[in-house]
């Protein structure tokens, strides 16, 4: 039987195996060195520089993971960010929204409801933002912020006398080898202090262009310049290649009629030693397939052939660096699994899956999926975990308040001024006909 390619996996017939190349350990490989573009020096974004490209490739082709993150951005938006007036009443405060006068005229002109959605996206997505904020022609107010796409975005090299960041670099073609004059370039504000810092600039008139990145971000031990969001450890983990492994299976049981009895990991290293032992060229599209199909039936002879029953294979493994230390790579691996042909095939494993990544994410699978773990709670205890939800998003919420802050404090706003996402209570009907009521207490 001739070896059948399904869902961008390789399927032998004759070995009842699928052949499934991963890679996920060696794309959260940290970058050994800076770029120098034109005598800039620039720090790349994971191994190849595009790190934020290969998680949104993942995040696109797992409904799970889409649907985690979109869920945890949602929790995070509330009713979006509002302004209000902190006022004394009696012995307690009360918060008036702010609809009219400067304030609110900035929200309105900045589109405030979509930098907050934007922002969100990227901070649970990469735990990196990255606000811009631009001046007045005079200096004297902050009238523009907005947010600069986190994909598109790279860190300058840490100025040794500064002791920090100085620079960003803004681009859409990092992975087409950009010049500086496909770049944006803005000076970075202090982290910590950004009002002192954009203050003693203009009192120094050391502004050459009005605009500034402010820099925010979720963050995570022993990062520097870019965090790595405590979910990505599913990619280290196996689970994601684990759960898109299964709509494979199940095309290659339903398309060719066929039971599964091994997977074959391949990591894509094992290919870039083959090619180089045999001086292939890895640009030669032609003399890859045909090396890979020569290696594709060379797996099939071995779990099909009687003369290799009982015998085992030498495979090539390594250990890489990763979040916890190390990480195990094995660059052929042949597990054995069972399956029985009943029209259920992998839905615990499914299930499982979808648990561990959910997990992972911070996302409660009774929330938002019919998986029968999620099925066993009442109404009441899905609300309860609901409001638990959203109070938990509170350190994202913090975070993105801080270019606000800066705002505020620079345009003279007063310090009566706060920022807060009002939630959604859900309630009984009893309480409320609309089964939800409006909380915009702290």
């Amino acid at each position: 039987m001739d070896i059948i390619n399904v869902g961008g996996s390789t399927c032998l017939p004759e070995a009842k195996a699928i052949v499934k190349q991963v890679s996920s350990v060696e794309m959260m490989k940290e970058p050994d060195e800076v770029l120098d573009i034109d005598g800039h020096k620039i720090v790349p974004w994971g191994q190849n520089n595009t790190m934020p490209q290969d998680v949104m490739s993942k995040i696109e082709k797992c409904e799970i993971v889409g649907a985690n993150i979109k869920f945890n951005i949602d929790t995070g938006y509330g009713q979006s960010v509002r302004p209000y007036r902190r006022i004394k009443d009696g012995n307690n405060y009360r918060y008036d929204e702010i609809l009219e006068g400067e304030v609110y005229e900035f929200f309105q002109d900045n589109d405030i409801d979509l930098y907050f959605l934007e922002q969100l996206t990227d901070l649970n997505t990469f735990f990196n933002v990255f606000p811009e904020i631009i001046l007045s022609k005079d200096l004297s107010k902050i009238t523009t912020l907005r947010s600069k796409e986190a994909a598109f975005s790279r860190w300058g090299a840490m100025d040794p006398k500064a002791g920090r960041i100085i620079k960003h670099y803004y681009s859409a073609k990092w992975d087409d080898n950009p010049t500086i004059k496909d770049m944006v370039i803005s000076d970075v504000l202090d982290k910590y202090n950004p009002l002192r810092d954009l203050q003693q600039r203009i009192d120094e008139r050391k502004i050459k262009v009005p605009r500034f990145i402010v820099p925010v971000f979720f963050p995570t031990p022993g990062k520097t310049y870019y965090q790595r969001s405590y979910w990505w450890s599913i990619f280290l983990s196996g689970w994601y290649d684990f759960i898109m492994m299964i709509p494979t299976f199940k095309k290659a049981i339903l398309k060719n009629q066929m039971s599964v009895k091994y997977i074959i990991y391949i990591s894509d290293k094992y290919w870039d030693y083959l090619f180089d032992a045999e001086n292939i060229d890895p640009t030669d599209k032609e003399a890859v397939i045909d090396r890979k199909n020569k290696e594709h039936n060379a797996f099939q002879d071995f779990l099909t052939g009687e003369s290799n029953a009982g015998k085992g294979m030498i495979a090539l493994k390594k250990m890489v660096n990763s979040a916890s230390g190390s990480a195990e790579e094995k660059f052929i691996e042949i597990v054995p699994i069972k399956s029985d042909l009943k029209g259920g095939e992998y839905v615990e494993d499914s299930q499982e899956g979808a648990s561990m990544i959910s997990y992972a994410m911070g996302v409660n699978t009774s929330l938002i999926s019919n998986l029968k773990s999620a099925n066993n709670l009442s109404g009441t205890d899905k609300r309860e975990m609901f409001q638990m939800k959203q109070a938990v998003m509170a350190p994202f919420r913090d975070r993105l308040f801080k270019p606000l802050h800066l705002i505020r404090r620079f345009n003279g706003w007063g310090e009566d001024v706060v920022f807060k996402v009002p939630d959604f209570n859900f309630t009984t009907l009893d309480e409320n006909k609309s089964g939800s009521k409006l909380n915009t207490e702290e």
